[in-house]
């Protein structure tokens, strides 16, 4: 059971995303296993490669620390599957890859952008608060201030 003070449905999401993209892998490869004769009954039931691909993607900004780590995750995973791809000979849908790679990537770099905006914008309110600070005035007592006293 998952403990609600680290439930991140976003971040959820884009693992989902991962671990779709592996059994969207995984399904390929037991498809080319049973083509050329393996017996993967004992393995459970799958859902076909085109199903499996479908239903994983990502894109969107990340709204917290761990959203933002599950998509540098996703786009290393992309990148490690290419790389696999390329030394296995297996067929990769590089543009959509290349996509999501990107995408997740772009998403990820709009959030760092606005953590760093809004750590600009805190640091000048600072400032601007260190230079606007109030100073004791003096006391009202002083005759010499007041015009109508003489």
């Amino acid at each position: 059971m998952s403990d609600p003070k680290h439930h991140n449905p976003q971040a959820a999401g884009i693992y989902r995303a991962i671990a779709l993209r592996f059994y969207s892998r995984y399904v390929e490869a037991r498809e080319n296993a049973e083509r050329h004769g393996g017996d993967l009954s004992g393995y459970g039931s799958q859902h076909d490669a085109r199903e499996a691909d479908e239903r994983y993607k990502a894109g969107e900004i990340p709204e917290s620390i761990d959203a933002a780590l599950a998509l540098a995750h996703f786009a290393g995973i992309l990148a490690a599957d290419r790389f696999v791809g390329e030394i296995t000979q297996e067929p990769v849908n590089d543009e959509r890859d290349a996509y999501h790679q990107s995408r997740a990537l772009a998403d990820l770099a709009r959030w760092i952008n606005q953590l760093a905006i809004d750590e600009l914008v805190e640091q000048e309110r600072r400032k601007k608060a260190e230079r606007c600070q109030l100073r004791a005035v003096g006391s009202q007592d002083n005759d010499d201030d007041d015009p109508d006293a003489a």
